[in-house]
């Protein structure tokens, strides 16, 4: 409920055009579960993002979804053409929170967007910023990062605005303040789960540890296989099942050499299908020095997803799409 005792209008922006809302990815269940338990709660939930088309998976919350442009910053010729982007999806979400009448925003920090930071400001909206990861530095390391300067200059801004942060842990949260963050802002809230979507069991014979995810190499790949190797000396029957695919599937694959009962590669699948067989479900970290944001590793005797836890472009700036899920 909003302060007057009435029902909040809640603006969900998700401006990275790599979340597909509807898709597998650990982001994209991400965004979903929150957008569930904001609904739960008695809000009325609007998702602006670049990606909202059906990717195999659905969001059970009833909540509306409209496109916007999205921003892919190495696709641009210059920093004029850049800076041109921003400025008109943020004229873009500010068209949106308006028509929807929001009374707040909630934004999932992306690179080169400003979008919820200059909607609360022009509406003078309260404006929460949800941190995951130290982006710019994880682009810099494991792929590419174009227009740094611009890239440090609105993350800069957006933090500035922000009434409230929340960082998913502690190191995360030292980072910002590191960078001059003020401290009041922040808080820490670690990802959680949906215990109701998760009953504890047992897979059956023999003990089976599983992954899902993409295979990349800031998800720190190379400490889930050396344990696996480690562990499999002492637990005799100890299998591991992967749900993903990426560049570093060939880890994986060396695991089996030798002894191919020993590990089983199910490929990408929807979230809902990452589950039965795992009696341990692991999410490591390469480092902590890089990735201090992520639990060493987080897990759940489960069988189930422990994330409980360029397309085209539009001609306006007003909603381009717009559907609803139910």
């Amino acid at each position: 409920m909003g302060a007057d005792g009435g029902v909040t209008r809640l603006l969900y922006v998700s401006a990275d055009p790599g979340v597909p809302v509807l898709g597998h990815k650990g982001a994209s269940v991400h965004v979903r579960e929150l957008v569930t338990a904001f609904v739960a709660e008695g809000a009325s939930v609007v998702i602006a993002s670049p990606r909202i088309c059906p990717e195999g998976d659905r969001l059970d919350a009833r909540a509306d979804l409209i496109e916007i442009t999205p921003i892919v910053a190495k696709q641009h010729r210059d920093e004029a053409s850049l800076h041109e982007a921003i400025a008109f999806q943020a004229r873009e979400v500010t068209a949106i929170a308006r028509c929807v009448g929001a009374t707040s925003i909630y934004e999932r920090f992306s690179l080169h967007s400003l979008a919820g930071a200059e909607a609360a400001e022009v509406l003078r909206l309260p404006y929460v910023v949800e941190v995951n990861a130290p982006l710019r530095d994880e682009a810099r390391r494991f792929r590419s990062l174009a227009y740094p300067e611009i890239a440090a200059k609105t993350e800069a801004r957006v933090y500035a605005a922000a009434d409230r942060i929340f960082v998913v842990s502690k190191p995360l949260a030292a980072l910002l303040r590191r960078d001059g963050v003020d401290s009041g802002k922040l808080e820490v809230l670690r990802n959680a789960i949906t215990p109701a979507k998760i009953p504890p069991h047992r897979a059956g014979a023999g003990f089976t540890v599983g992954f899902a995810g993409s295979l990349k190499s800031w998800h720190g790949v190379e400490v889930l296989t050396d344990a696996v190797r480690t562990a499999a000396s002492v637990v005799h029957d100890l299998r591991l099942e992967v749900v993903g695919d990426g560049p570093v599937h060939t880890l994986w694959r060396e695991i089996a050499r030798g002894n191919p009962a020993r590990a089983r590669f199910v490929g990408r699948r929807s979230c809902s299908l990452r589950r039965h067989r795992a009696d341990l479900l692991l999410l490591p970290a390469q480092s902590r020095r890089v990735h201090g944001r992520r639990s060493v590793p987080r897990r759940l005797r489960s069988g189930r997803d422990p994330f409980a836890s360029g397309r085209r472009r539009a001609r306006r700036p007003r909603p381009a799409r717009r559907s609803s899920s139910s």
